[in-house]
């Protein structure tokens, strides 16, 4: 069985893994891009649109959030 600090540090390199594949950065910066774009056509009032496309940004940054801190836990 393994220990915890094992099952981290695997953890992180496999996040380390996914957050370097050149797939992985290219579905991020097209979703960055497309929120970016979806931002500057919607019109200031229409804040039910903005505030769901500030929803999927931050849902968005949560992934890379989350591979980062597996990566950090995983460091010794």
């Amino acid at each position: 069985m393994k220990s915890k600090l094992d099952i981290d540090i695997e953890r992180g390199h496999r996040a380390e893994v996914i957050l370097s594949d050149q797939i992985m950065a290219e579905a991020r910066a097209h979703i960055d891009a497309e929120l970016w774009r979806l931002f500057k056509s919607t019109v200031p009032t229409d804040t039910e649109a903005l505030a769901q496309i500030k929803a999927m940004h931050y849902m968005h940054a949560k992934y890379e959030s989350f591979l980062r801190t597996c990566i950090q836990d995983g460091k010794i």
